[in-house]
């Protein structure tokens, strides 16, 4: 995984102006948002006594367009909510934490022939992400507050299925895979993220 720097910031935007520059000269152009829930799989991994929730709301901004019938490009702005847990030895002592993303990305689809209003797809690409951490420590009546901000470049591949009721409007639902996405100084905080989320699409 690569660490915040120029490179990465460089990498990402040039795969986004050469994805925008594509979308002009493709046949059809799409736009869609969609809603779903995130599960950050090793955020809760290995602590006990402690009331955790790695899953989250998560919301993504895209638009793409397509080659040709069967290869398509887009680029997304995706927002996961926050993940927490929290401990405490009651009188004594407290602490939590909680983290949230922000992730820009951009993928490759390839699509299914039609299946009647159905098209099937896979997906790979890259995103930029940035995690945030908030946490929070209390010692009897004392309480101590932290922030931290971490970047990187992740991998991201996924698959779902598009459903048109017009030419110009669907629905589509799709799975989302994002690798080795946070900071790697906890385990915790490194993970891998599954999302299942559903929106409209509109295609012009």
């Amino acid at each position: 995984m690569m660490k915040t720097g120029k490179l990465m910031a460089s990498l990402v935007a040039g795969v986004a102006l050469s994805g925008s520059a594509s979308m002009a000269l493709a046949q059809q152009g799409y736009a869609g948002i969609s809603l779903g829930q995130a599960e950050v799989k090793d955020f809760c991994d290995g602590w006990s006594g402690v009331d955790c929730d790695d899953t989250a709301l998560s919301g993504r901004l895209y638009a793409g367009g397509f080659f040709d019938k069967y290869l398509a490009f887009e680029a997304g702005y995706r927002y996961i909510d926050e993940t927490s847990a929290e401990g405490a030895i009651p009188d004594l002592v407290s602490a939590g934490i909680d983290a949230s993303y922000h992730m820009f990305d951009s993928s490759l689809l390839v699509f299914t022939p039609e299946f009647g209003p159905v098209r099937l797809f896979a997906k790979a690409g890259l995103q930029f992400w940035r995690q945030d951490v908030d946490a929070k420590l209390t010692v009897l009546s004392e309480s101590f507050n932290g922030s931290e901000h971490e970047s990187g470049l992740a991998f991201r591949t996924g698959a779902g299925a598009t459903i048109d009721f017009t030419e110009s409007f669907g629905l589509r639902l799709e799975w989302d895979y994002l690798q080795n996405v946070g900071d790697d100084v906890l385990d915790n905080l490194e993970s891998d993220i599954h999302i299942f989320s559903v929106g409209p699409e509109f295609r012009f």
